[in-house]
């Protein structure tokens, strides 16, 4: 009797630790390709901040209704753990010269924006930042360090 108790425990034991593994395995092999976008899902003349992720990088792009701001995205690697996502970033993408203009389509910096009149630099950091931010999945949306961003495209730009 014993030995048909011990038998069950271990069947019971090697079940729950199968079930959490497939748990684990079902989250991980989630598809979040695509481009996502901050706040809505919505475009309009220009993209609001937004990450592209793709099954080995992910990049942000900056709001570009924010005119003054030199830099253009950076990014690097990414893994998925439950509930936070580690994203190392390895290079930043800015433009190398600016100068500076009124710009009435740019409300964000109430109208003052920077010329794009310099070439696009990819600066690669000496070592890669690493940044662990709370994560929640959801069909549509991806939530980021409590911002929701929004599917706005699964096809790479």
């Amino acid at each position: 009797m014993a030995a048909l108790y011990r038998i069950l425990i271990l069947c019971v034991g090697f079940a729950l630790s199968c079930n959490l593994w497939a748990q684990s395995r079902e989250f991980g092999c989630r598809n979040v390709d695509g481009v996502w976008q901050e706040k809505t899902d919505i475009v309009n003349s220009a993209f609001l901040a937004r990450y592209t992720i793709n099954a080995d990088s992910i990049w942000y792009s900056v709001n570009e209704y924010d005119g003054l701001n030199p830099i253009r995205s950076f990014g690097g690697t990414y893994t998925i753990n439950r509930d936070s996502i580690s994203i190392r970033i390895q290079y930043i993408k800015r433009v190398s010269y600016t100068a500076i203009c009124r710009d009435q389509f740019l409300p964000a910096s109430n109208q003052w924006s920077i010329l794009d009149e310099g070439t696009l630099v990819t600066d690669t950091l000496p070592a890669p930042q690493l940044f662990v931010l709370p994560i929640k999945i959801e069909p549509k949306t991806l939530v980021i360090d409590d911002v929701p961003f929004y599917l706005i495209t699964d096809e790479q730009q």
